[in-house]
């Protein structure tokens, strides 16, 4: 519990605490349990207290309540904070250099361009907290959970994320490297707070490691013209390839707003195990081909056309290509052994590895 005599210099104001804290600086502060808002209230429920520029170093801050206080230019260097409640507290410019957070709950808390490098925030709760402008560096971040939190223009390095959920993120502006997510070593690193969760599932939990081994080895990539009549052989294509045991991705969809449809298409086919690129009245294939074909070569890719159609002209430049197959003619009619033959094509071609 905090002593008494603490309480009484911390409520004579900034400048009396920090004289007595310089004049004492070998001494130890105990304001555990300590409530921020009846200390600092003038009684009013409706008045938020705000402490300007105290020295909170290397205080005994255990299961305190910072709960609607305003903190500006505060110092809460190399304090024990742990289990204590910072929610819908705001902190301007303040440093946690070194300070020890562990457990504590900071959900809806306003961080604005505070300092918390070597601070450890293992295991706190911090929904839709806010570190706009702040630094964490070398900073303990594990086990925390930080749904929905803003580090836009947050300086982000050499923290240690392992077990922290990262659920929908605001990092516009940030700067991020050297996001440690292993809690044995520090071999493993990844370049930002996202990208940290998904590797960390992806090293550790072998069904999702089952999972994306049996995309890439089972996904059909299907790619036409979606006119109704192309379209509908392109359906039962889908539906034999289905029937061979593969899993068919027929590109008929908008892509993601964040990228243009190449660039979707190019992601697709590096996860698939072979192509199927209907070139009859060929109008978007030409560019899906020019992305796929030249970048990657492991990846057969099986032309088909309607009997009676032409092709275009520059098709001949990707029959260069060892991995793109000859072509194959099909009528509406025999769906079945072309998709037959598409499969014996792609598997054969794989395993020769030629």
């Amino acid at each position: 519990m905090a002593k008494s005599s603490d309480m009484e210099m911390l409520a004579r104001g900034a400048s009396a605490w920090n004289q007595w804290r310089s004049a004492h600086s070998h001494s130890p502060v105990d304001l555990s349990d300590i409530s921020f808002f009846e200390v600092g209230s003038d009684g009013s429920q409706f008045m938020f207290p705000e402490y300007d520029a105290y020295n909170f170093s290397r205080c005994n801050l255990n299961r305190a309540s910072l709960r609607n206080c305003t903190f500006i230019d505060c110092d809460f260097s190399e304090s024990h904070l742990h289990f204590a409640d910072l929610v819908d507290s705001l902190h301007q410019r303040s440093k946690f250099c070194g300070a020890g957070l562990n457990v504590s709950k900071i959900g809806s808390a306003e961080f604005i361009g505070c300092d918390f490098s070597d601070a450890k925030l293992s295991y706190c709760t911090a929904e839709e907290a806010s570190f706009v402008g702040s630094k964490l560096i070398r900073t303990q971040m594990d086990n925390m959970s930080l749904v929905k939190a803003d580090f836009s223009n947050t300086v982000i390095d050499g923290v240690f994320v392992y077990g922290t959920s990262t659920w929908d993120l605001k990092l516009d502006g940030a700067t991020q490297q050297n996001i440690y997510i292993s809690s044995e070593n520090l071999t493993i690193t990844v370049p930002d707070l996202e990208l940290a969760q998904f590797i960390a599932l992806l090293i550790r939990n072998s069904n999702i490691r089952k999972i994306i081994d049996t995309i890439t080895s089972k996904v059909v990539l299907i790619l036409g013209r979606f006119t109704p009549e192309r379209k509908a052989i392109l359906d039962e294509i889908k539906v034999e390839i289905q029937a061979h045991g593969f899993l068919p991705v027929l590109f008929d969809f908008e892509g993601p707003e964040s990228r243009d449809l190449t660039e979707t298409i190019m992601t697709l086919a590096s996860m698939s195990r072979f192509v199927v690129a209907d070139i009859s009245g060929a109008k978007s294939v030409p560019q899906e081909l020019a992305a796929i074909v030249p970048h990657l070569p492991s990846l057969p890719v099986q032309p088909i056309i309607q009997d009676g159609e032409r092709g275009y002209g520059m098709f001949e430049h990707f029959e260069r290509y060892p991995w793109v197959l000859e072509r194959l003619v099909y009528t509406s009619g025999d769906v079945g052994a072309l998709v037959e033959s598409v499969v014996n094509n792609c598997e054969r071609r794989r395993a020769s590895g030629a």
